[in-house]
């Protein structure tokens, strides 16, 4: 009777502490797919110095440049367990850029891109509150309705908010960018494999 109740104890407690510890192999922090654009001096760039500079500002806010190699450098400036601040020095760029004070800023004058950018940034800075992040992925994805890019970062964000509870959630917000034929498929094909290879051994969580 004893050794019932203990495991009866125990086995919730595991969990608990199996979902705190992998904290570091989450849907935010191990999905690297950065490493499918290496090719791409720029996210090289970011790979290595791991801070917002002048010039991937610049980089993230033109409009020449594609969203999958701007979700790259995203990706590859990374993360850090204690938090970084990438999103507010991209913020700060963006205010010069708009000739706005800070406080004036507004979602509606920026564009798609940067939109995502503030949000993707954001949740690699502070993966422990997606939830800070998800306004702007989802009115990014408002913007940009047919970016499969765009839709899969929100998914691993949704993901991510969802890791705490119920990891056969966080695949299911996966699996659902994953089906939509209607997404322009605007990402590697080895990037979303990287994703993909990770994010489906929440599968196995789905009965």
């Amino acid at each position: 009777m004893k050794k019932t109740v203990i495991i009866t104890l125990i086995v919730p407690l595991l969990f608990i502490v199996l979902m705190s510890s992998s904290r570091a192999d989450s849907p935010i922090t191990a999905t690297g797919f950065y490493e499918a654009y290496l090719d791409v001096p720029i996210v090289k760039r970011a790979h290595a110095e791991g801070v917002m500079g002048l010039e991937i500002a610049e980089f993230l806010s033109s409009p020449e440049n594609p969203i999958d190699v701007k979700a790259a450098v995203i990706n590859g400036l990374s993360w850090r367990i204690d938090g970084k601040s990438n999103a507010e020095l991209y913020t700060y760029y963006l205010a010069l850029l708009y000739h706005l004070p800070l406080k004036e800023l507004d979602i509606d004058v920026l564009s798609a891109d940067e939109v995502f950018c503030i949000g993707y940034l954001s949740i690699m800075d502070d993966y422990f509150y997606p939830e800070k992040a998800l306004p702007f992925l989802e009115k990014a994805q408002e913007m940009a309705k047919d970016s499969f890019t765009v839709s899969m970062v929100l998914a691993i964000a949704k993901a991510q908010e969802a890791f705490n509870s119920d990891w056969c959630a966080a695949w299911k917000f996966v699996e659902h960018v994953l089906i939509n034929k209607d997404l322009k498929q605007d990402l590697r094909p080895e990037a979303t494999k990287i994703i993909v290879d990770y994010m489906i051994l929440y599968k196995e969580y789905c009965k």
